[in-house]
């Protein structure tokens, strides 16, 4: 019964859109049905159907028992069990592969890791300036979670 007039209809689909809008000006003047054109009968009872009220209504507490459903599903912990499991799971997994790969390919990449690595690291005082920055953050975040606590 709407139409936008930036899209052109075919003759049909004009015509029916017109027939459409002939009838709902029809049902708002409140011709009786037997009145008016009777090839718009049809479109009459449509338009007449979609003005009348729903038969039914909402009860008068509605809102009260939807908000206490609303609670209650709130105040009940959400079942986690699966996601933890299938975390430990993953885990595990992931734990196992690991270890099957260092026992299968270990013996061609293990000894390509160089002894020195880690001593050479520590060296750098970059190493150092990270370190500390890492720890004062993390001693940052814990004063601030703990306000009672001072330096």
């Amino acid at each position: 019964m709407n139409h936008d007039p930036r899209f052109p209809l075919p003759d049909d689909d004009a015509r029916e859109w017109s027939a459409q809008e002939r009838a709902l000006a029809e049902e708002r003047a409140g011709l009786a049905p037997q009145e008016g054109d009777p090839q718009l009968r049809s479109y009459r009872l449509v338009a007449h159907a979609l003005a009348q009220p729903l038969d039914e209504q909402l009860p008068p507490d509605f809102a009260r028992r939807l908000a206490q459903q609303v609670e209650r599903a709130a105040a009940r912990p959400a079942d986690t069990r699966l996601e933890g499991n299938l975390l430990v799971l993953l885990v595990g997994a992931m734990v196992l592969s690991g270890l099957a790969a260092t026992l299968i390919y270990g013996a061609q990449w293990l000894p390509s890791l160089d002894q020195g690595t880690a001593g050479a690291l520590l060296a750098k005082p970059w190493v150092w300036a990270l370190a500390a920055c890492l720890g004062l953050s993390r001693l940052s975040r814990h004063w601030l979670q703990h306000p009672d606590q001072t330096a």
